[in-house]
């Protein structure tokens, strides 16, 4: 089976939000677990809650591109793990709506996105998932994953890794599950 537009794109967006969602559920034991939404891995860099939003606002707008729709305009409100969980469960069932036939058509077609204040950029649609999605996508989870490490949270490269590999390895044969 080829390697298609959907594959590149929904199906990562799917496995971030699972995983994010299990690295929350593992950093929300943690004592410190109410200062989390504001902390940040350097002073430089935007809290945990805009990196949650931006997996999330990254995920919902590739679908909605993606298929031929208008993104939601998500505001950068988020600002409890409550708020975060809300989220994600509402964008994962917008993502697990995206058609495969759709999305995969889209291949060729171009998508123009917002870059920057008053700045505009036309990208093929696989320039957009493979240029632009994918890569911020993964760079909002890791930094996410690194404030959690950064602040003591047990977390280990598979907490991280597992919805991702889950689909092509039996978890449980590998003892990894």
């Amino acid at each position: 089976m080829p390697y298609a537009l959907y594959e590149a794109s929904i199906v990562p967006a799917k496995n971030s939000l699972e995983s994010l969602t299990a690295i929350l559920k593992k950093a929300e034991a943690s004592e410190k677990a109410a200062e989390f939404p504001q902390t940040r891995l350097h002073p430089d860099m935007l809290p945990l809650a805009f990196q949650i939003h931006m997996i999330t606002n990254l995920c919902q707008q590739a679908a909605a591109r993606l298929t031929g729709a208008e993104p939601a305009a998500y505001e950068n409100n988020l600002a409890s793990f409550a708020d975060f969980h809300a989220r994600i469960a509402e964008v994962s069932a917008l993502v697990a709506k995206a058609d495969k036939k759709t999305v995969d058509a889209m291949d060729g077609e171009d998508v123009t996105i917002g870059f920057g204040p008053g700045k505009s950029v036309t990208l093929s649609a696989e320039g957009y998932v493979n240029g632009w999605v994918v890569p911020n996508l993964f760079f909002h989870m890791t930094t996410a994953y690194n404030i959690f490490r950064k602040e003591g949270v047990d977390l280990g490269k598979m907490d991280f890794l597992k919805p991702y590999v889950a689909g092509y390895v039996d978890l449980a044969a590998a003892g990894l599950a």
